[in-house]
C-alpha cells in the first residue's frame, strides 16, 4: 500500500546551513534587506504625491520565492520602517530563529530581527531614517 504525502512538514534543525557564502540567517536578512529598499522608495513616492490610501507593500519575509504583497497605508509603513530591525510580512511567513513577531494584524505581522539577521540588516541598511 503506498502513502500519499500528508500536509506536515518535518523540522529538523542541522546548524546553520551556508549558500552562496552565507548562513541562512544572514541570506534571510538580506532579502528582507531588498525587499525593504523597493518598499521606502514605494513609501517616498506615496509621501511626494500626498499618497495616504493603503498601497501594495513587497512582503519582506526572508523567502526567496515570495512574491506576496500586504496593503498597508504609507504612513504605518513608514512608522514601522523607522526601525531598523522591524519588518512586515505575511502572517505565516515569519522565522522563528531570526524574528520575534512585535506586532500582529490580521493583513500582516510586523517582526523584529535579532541575531546574525539583525546584525545582516545593520550593516546593509542605510540609517538615514531610523531613530
Amino acid at each position: 500500500m503506498s502513502r500519499e504525502p500528508g500536509p506536515w512538514i518535518a523540522h529538523v534543525y542541522l546548524g546553520p546551513v551556508r549558500i552562496d557564502g552565507m548562513d541562512f540567517r544572514e541570506r534571510a536578512g538580506h532579502n528582507e534587506e531588498v525587499f525593504r529598499k523597493v518598499n521606502e522608495r514605494i513609501e517616498e513616492g506615496a509621501e511626494q504625491h500626498g499618497v495616504t490610501k493603503p498601497l501594495p507593500f513587497h512582503c519582506e519575509c526572508g523567502r526567496s520565492d515570495c512574491i506576496e504583497t500586504i496593503e498597508i497605508e504609507p504612513g504605518e509603513y513608514d512608522r514601522v520602517a523607522s526601525h531598523v530591525a522591524r519588518f512586515v510580512l505575511i502572517p505565516g511567513h515569519e522565522q522563528a530563529t531570526i524574528e520575534n513577531v512585535v506586532e500582529r494584524t490580521p493583513a500582516y505581522l510586523i517582526v523584529e530581527k535579532f541575531g546574525e539577521a539583525r546584525k545582516e540588516v545593520e550593516r546593509e541598511h542605510p540609517r538615514r531614517r531610523h531613530r
